[in-house]
């Protein structure tokens, strides 16, 4: 099975980060494609700009790299902090760009 793995936690070393290595590593020695993203690391681009906003809007390669992934998985693990009873900025904003229907992306 393909599984992403999604970390958004800004500090390395952090118990987010232990939770996210144990999965990513428990998953493969069960013997599936595991694809991690460590948002910070890779600094992910948060700002969601206007022209991004229609349905019908061109995504950058990096988000419809991430939805293509998305959509092949077969699961996907998602860690992060709860701060103030929600996820982080980051993440939420991945949520919004990433998660979202479009029309202009294809999926094979």
């Amino acid at each position: 099975m393909k599984i992403s793995v999604i970390l958004a936690h800004p500090r390395p070393g952090s118990f987010n980060h232990a939770i996210a290595d144990t999965v990513a590593a428990t998953l493969r020695k069960s013997g599936h494609n595991v694809i991690f993203h460590d948002q910070y690391l890779e600094q992910f681009d948060t700002l969601l700009p206007f022209n991004e906003i229609s349905r019908d809007a061109a995504s950058p390669s990096v988000i419809a790299d991430h939805r293509r992934e998305i959509a092949a998985a077969d699961g996907i693990v998602i860690v992060h902090p709860d701060w103030w009873g929600m996820p982080q900025a980051m993440l939420k904003d991945w949520v919004d760009r990433v998660l979202r229907p479009s029309n202009s992306d294809t999926f094979s």
